[in-house]
């Protein structure tokens, strides 16, 4: 045995051993759970934590308010040197050096501590669900990284895959072109795609690289190297994105704290209006620089003072503290419309997501498949002659982008289901994670009332498929060699499909559903009741008509449409609704509406009806393209 055989060989065996120590040591570490991981993370992550101190913060700051109900002592030390105008008899002058215990007690300030306590007891809470916002958030953010460090581990075993077979069909090309059975660009070509499988390997381990520091950043550490695999994103998802979205506006934390916020603003306006009230203190004094003795008699006696302090005129300071907290409240409703906005695009986008990567699944599982079953039959056909090397390659690489795409889809389909349950504060509760120290509130009712958000969700596109081949030109228009000669077969008569017959409950059902889409301004929804025939009572005519209506539909206000008097009535393929129509335009506004000695007083947000009417109407209804549409729209 030569002696390089010898270093070989125990070469390999140390190289076995150490693989085998390494695999030892990865089936000894303890498999850290999801649910571990993200516990630790939104516990010591730095963002997490600095929205938890701006909680205890503001705790404290109402505790600190509290104490104005609570009396003051205070111990008072006085030098003096005051001329003596009158001589001193009998032992009665001021002393140069005193000391009094002074006792105050608030006994009313126009309810100003109370309301500023109800107000940092409200932006106590806002400060909490920011917590549970940066919770929902930054939980997210490290699903998204969890999931993309397995979803890289996979592609980098793919990719490894891919340039093994690359590298032995490659060398297996070298061999027969310098055999001289094979031409050199074939060599060339499967240069180029060992290369491409070599950057495609390279690409890879540096997204691995990079998604570890970016669950490093969130985690606080390095991550174990075997995780869990996630499994909790795959069930529990409402039948329908309306009610995605009232679960996200009863529990989203960024709409919950911007309703919170409303009502501090309100304490706010009820504080600053404390300052037209009178202040009542009481007020105790205990001279402790006397004697027993007769001396300094006039400052020994005890003192107890009920004083009041009533300002007549502040420079109009006062009232305008009131209009500015009265518009800080105004901004108050306006971040919490734009809560409602948020949050619905992020819940619609992910459940579309969901739906749309849950069938994408399907299809990409059916493509695997299909290139792995190709893949094999190419492998077979090669070992009898029927396919070159350069086939082989082309089923390789095509598989090897069959596998990454349905993994990319898989991971993507889980991180659709997280946005969601994060856009309805719910990815804690999925994943069974929880911050410990933390209080429990009860779910007031304002929360419900001050919620104006409406479940109203884009509808998903649907393609019909066959729509679409009956519509596309023959193949044969394409590619003329694919026209075959057709031999004349006898295509039996069939009556034409009769006419869809109008039937009352359906057309009593558009007519209401017409009406919704006028009532949540839904303009596109609106226009789609007309049918394309539809024309207007003169003058005006398709163009202006629909300009009209997208003016009133984007009213700042709340629509309101009432149906009353509905009759319906059906004609063969036609259908007619007759009804009253009311319709209301509500604009809000800040107004006073308590009669007090204050101008601005009791501010409140009120409904004004800013426009209204009605009219008899008729409704005349076709069917056209299988659904019943507006022909004709007549006010009587």
């Amino acid at each position: 045995m030569s002696k390089q055989f010898k270093y070989k060989l125990s070469y390999l065996f140390l190289l076995g051993l150490s693989t085998l120590v390494t695999n030892v040591v990865h089936a000894a570490e303890p498999l850290i759970s999801l649910k571990d991981m993200v516990e630790k993370t939104i516990t010591s992550n730095p963002e997490v934590q600095a929205r938890y101190h701006k909680f205890l913060e503001a705790g404290y700051e109402q505790e600190t308010v509290r104490g104005g109900f609570l009396p003051k002592a205070d111990l008072v030390s006085t030098y003096r040197n005051q001329e003596e105008l009158v001589k001193n008899t009998s032992n009665t002058q001021i002393p140069r050096m005193n000391n009094e215990l002074v006792l105050r007690q608030m006994i009313f300030d126009g309810f100003a501590t109370s309301n500023e306590v109800k107000r940092l007891g409200h932006a106590s809470r806002v400060r909490y669900f920011e917590l549970q916002s940066a919770m929902q958030s930054t939980t997210l953010e490290f699903v998204r990284a969890y999931l993309d460090t397995l979803r890289y581990q996979e592609l980098i075993q793919y990719a490894k895959d891919n340039y093994v077979i690359h590298k032995q069909l490659f060398d297996r090309i070298q061999e027969r072109v310098n055999a001289g059975v094979a031409r050199k660009v074939d060599l060339e070509q499967a240069s180029g795609r060992l290369a491409l499988a070599e950057a495609n390997l390279l690409t890879e381990t540096t997204n691995l690289h990079d998604v570890t520091a970016r669950l490093q950043r969130l985690y606080g550490e390095l991550p174990p190297a075997t995780l869990e695999a996630p499994t909790l994103f795959n069930a529990n998802l409402e039948p329908s994105p309306e009610a995605a979205l009232k679960v996200a506006y009863r529990q989203n934390p960024d709409l919950l704290s911007t309703i919170e916020d409303i009502q501090a603003k309100k304490n706010e306006i009820k504080t600053n209006e404390s300052r037209y009230y009178p202040q009542l203190n009481l007020q105790a004094r205990k001279n402790l620089g006397t004697s027993s003795d007769g001396r300094y008699s006039n400052s020994a006696a005890d003192l107890l003072e009920l004083t009041m302090n009533f300002n007549l005129f502040n420079g109009f300071s006062d009232k305008n503290s009131v209009n500015t907290a009265a518009q800080k409240l105004n901004g108050a409703h306006d971040q919490r419309d734009k809560a409602c906005i948020d949050t619905r695009q992020i819940v619609t986008v992910a459940y579309n997501d969901v739906k749309q990567l849950t069938e994408q699944q399907i299809y990409r599982s059916k493509h695997k498949t299909s290139i792995e079953n190709a893949r094999e039959a190419y492998r077979k056909q090669y070992d009898i002659g029927q396919r070159t090397l350069l086939d082989l390659l082309d089923s390789e690489n095509e598989y090897f982008q069959a596998k990454r795409s349905l993994t990319n889809t898989e991971y993507d389909l889980q991180l659709a289901h997280a946005r969601t349950y994060a856009g309805q504060g719910e990815l804690l509760n999925k994943i069974g994670a929880q911050r410990g120290n933390l209080p429990e509130y009860a779910r007031e009712d304002y929360l419900d009332n001050e919620n104006v958000c409406q479940a109203l969700a884009p509808v998903q596109i649907q393609i019909d498929k066959a729509a679409l081949v009956a519509d596309a030109k023959p193949l044969a228009n394409i590619y003329p060699s694919m026209a075959k000669p057709v031999t004349p077969v006898a295509t039996p008569v069939v009556a034409p499909a009769a006419a869809p017959t109008c039937n009352v409950q359906t057309i009593t059902d558009r007519v209401n559903d017409w009406a919704s889409s006028w009532r949540q301004k839904d303009a596109d929804r609106y226009f789609r009741f007309y049918a394309d025939k539809f024309a207007p009572e003169a003058p005006l005519d398709r163009a202006a008509w629909e300009k009209q209506r997208r003016q009133r539909l984007s009213t700042n206000g709340k629509i309101g449409l009432k149906i009353e008097d509905l009759q319906v009535s059906c004609d063969g393929d036609t259908g007619k609704a007759i009804f009253k129509q009311a319709y209301t335009l509500t604009t809000f506004k800040i107004k006073k509406v308590a009669d007090t000695s204050c101008e601005v007083c009791n501010m409140q947000r009120t409904p004004t009806i800013a426009y209204q009417d009605s009219a008899n109407k008729e409704l005349q209804f076709q069917n056209e393209s299988s659904d019943w549409k507006i022909i004709r729209e007549l006010v009587k």
